[in-house]
């Protein structure tokens, strides 16, 4: 019995990209935040808003910068927090688990199905315990909590870089709720990204090395990918962390053009050039799937019109020797079933994606930019604007 006939055989690939058995695991069972590899989302999302977002308000408070005039921007009228910790931070932690279980189960169709050569399921069974043994590491944690205390220690030299000019900062001290924001909220922000940036890192090089294997492509596939369509469905899951870029990056622009009359349109440039690189970027693991597609799309391209040749010269002498000159239903069956295959063979993509997946990538991208454009023209001048555009 091979391991494709028993699933359950070779690595743990529940685990993979789950909590793992590590100190910072461990503490988040015993705080009741995690059952084992899994996250008590809503826990843990409350927690980090809270942790994140409800000492700033009362810091800031308690020094008169939460509201009112002392400062030009207080807290409660700052864009960026409210984006950085009640938005980015809830749909990163949402992520984790949602993601983690999408790849898993990918990871189990892709043993599972015929897709990869049995012989070299062994191989990819090596490669997935190294994975989880990298994701799952106890110094895992440890790395991205001293990566963060350095970047926090960098900010610390260039305070202000990373200034508003309001809550923050008043009289050239940091103020009670600057330093809060400075060492713990920004703090766990970067832990979370760094932990989604090291799961995309990981998941880019499995699909790299599953790419050097053995893959039974079928160029007739009805997902005009090969069997492959599914992994572009996976690669959206990570719009989540493009989101949480999009929604900063958004808040900046909104305190830019509120408390420094800066001009949307004058950001129009760093926008597109955002959503392009995100998406690019998104897209890019696939690539290494490119080869294989093309190299599979003209190999079946050409096994396909050979044979339809063939068919279809077996049809017309049948034709001719038929004083009816009808073909039977079976015939005609058979002749549309061809034709349907020989179609999805030559629209085989070079890439696992589809345009669902690209627009969706889009989307996250975008969406958190669109509120900037109330802020320029009133909600009823944009409705009528769309509307006329529909005509």
């Amino acid at each position: 019995m091979t391991s494709q006939d028993n699933p359950t055989q070779g690595p743990d690939i529940e685990s993979l990209f789950q909590l793992g058995s590590g100190r910072f695991d461990r503490m988040l069972e015993r705080a009741r935040l995690a059952h084992g590899a899994r996250l008590h989302l809503g826990r843990v999302a409350a927690l980090s808003a809270a942790v994140a977002w409800v000492p700033l308000l009362i810091l800031a408070a308690i020094e008169g910068v939460a509201w009112g005039n002392r400062v030009a921007v207080p807290l409660l009228k700052d864009f960026l927090p409210y984006g950085q910790f009640l938005l980015a931070t809830p749909v990163l932690v949402f992520g984790e688990k949602v993601v983690g279980n999408r790849l898993g189960w990918t990871v189990a169709e892709l043993r599972r199905s015929d897709i990869l050569a049995p012989e070299d399921t062994p191989a990819l069974d090596i490669f997935l315990t190294r994975v989880i043994e990298l994701w799952q590491g106890s110094s895992v944690n440890v790395v991205f909590l001293l990566l963060t205390c350095a970047v926090t220690i960098r900010s610390l030299w260039g305070v202000p870089e990373w200034l508003t000019g309001g809550w923050q900062s008043v009289g050239g001290r940091l103020t009670l709720p600057g330093w809060w924001y400075l060492l713990i909220s920004l703090s766990l922000l970067r832990f979370l990204v760094l932990r989604w940036l090291w799961r995309f890192l990981l998941w880019s090089w499995l699909l790299w090395r599953a790419a050097r294997l053995r893959l039974q492509l079928q160029p007739v596939h009805p997902d005009r990918a090969g069997g492959l369509a599914f992994l572009g469905g996976v690669q959206v899951g990570f719009s989540l962390l493009v989101f949480a870029f999009s929604v900063q990056l958004s808040c900046l622009i909104a305190d830019a053009m509120s408390y420094r009359g800066a001009d949307l349109m004058a950001f129009r440039g760093h926008v597109l050039v955002f959503v392009v690189i995100s998406v690019l970027l998104l897209i890019l693991p696939l690539i290494v799937f490119a080869p294989a597609l093309v190299r599979a799309r003209e190999e079946g391209f050409v096994f396909l019109s050979g044979s339809g040749h063939q068919g279809a010269v077996n049809i017309e002498r049948k034709l001719r020797s038929n004083r009816t000159r009808e073909l039977p239903e079976s015939e005609i069956s058979s002749l549309a079933d061809f034709g349907e295959l020989y179609e999805n063979a030559r629209l085989m993509r070079p890439l696992p994606l589809e345009l669902r997946h690209i627009l969706s990538m889009v989307l996250a991208a975008v969406l958190p930019f669109l509120p900037l454009v109330f802020m320029v023209m009133p909600a009823q001048e944009v409705l009528r604007t769309l509307v006329e555009l529909l005509k």
